[in-house]
């Protein structure tokens, strides 16, 4: 088998895990040196966590999609963190980066990529949905077009049905 079947067999086994374990929290600073909890953001409802580098092909990709899972289920509680993996040297390129894209998302900065490790992720782009008790539901390692609908299936699941149900605080797992 070759390499690149024998990468790509391997994302594929690590993204179909679902249940894997409780996500680390973390405190990173955003764009405009704020820093960013997660036990925070999952006081609010589910967070997707995408980690991504300017360098990255499949991240632009990617990015789109989430920009559009933003748009969709923020009302209705979910919040997507970009984790930029660029690294010191390519901190200048993100903002310019971003705005290019139009996303309009939250980052963080992960400069020495040990919120990567953490994760255990096997590189850029990589996602973990995670639920509001800190369970991380749903993790993909790179883009494949079905990990978009796959996302949204697992959303939609956390979610509650509309924005009426979020802010009155209903009970998820009833809805």
């Amino acid at each position: 088998m070759s390499y690149v079947k024998v990468c790509i067999a391997a994302l594929l086994l690590w993204a179909g895990q679902a249940g894997a374990g409780t996500a680390p929290d973390f405190s990173l600073p955003d764009l405009k040196g704020k820093r960013v909890n997660l036990q925070k953001l999952l006081e609010k409802g589910p967070v997707l966590v995408d980690f991504w580098a300017t360098y990255c092909k499949p991240c632009l990709k990617a990015m789109p999609k989430f920009a559009e899972m933003h748009r969709k289920y923020e009302e209705r509680g979910l919040t997507i963190l970009g984790v930029n993996e660029d690294g010191p040297r390519g901190q200048a390129k993100v903002r310019p980066f971003l705005k290019r894209l139009k996303i309009p998302y939250r980052t963080v900065i992960d400069g020495d990529g040990s919120l990567l490790r953490r994760f255990k992720a096997p590189g850029c782009p990589s996602a973990f949905l995670i639920a509001p008790d800190g369970e991380i539901v749903l993790k993909q390692a790179g883009y494949i077009p079905r990990y978009h609908k796959e996302m949204i299936d697992a959303i939609e699941m956390l979610l509650p049905k509309d924005k009426a149900d979020h802010t009155s605080g209903g009970d998820h797992a009833e809805k």
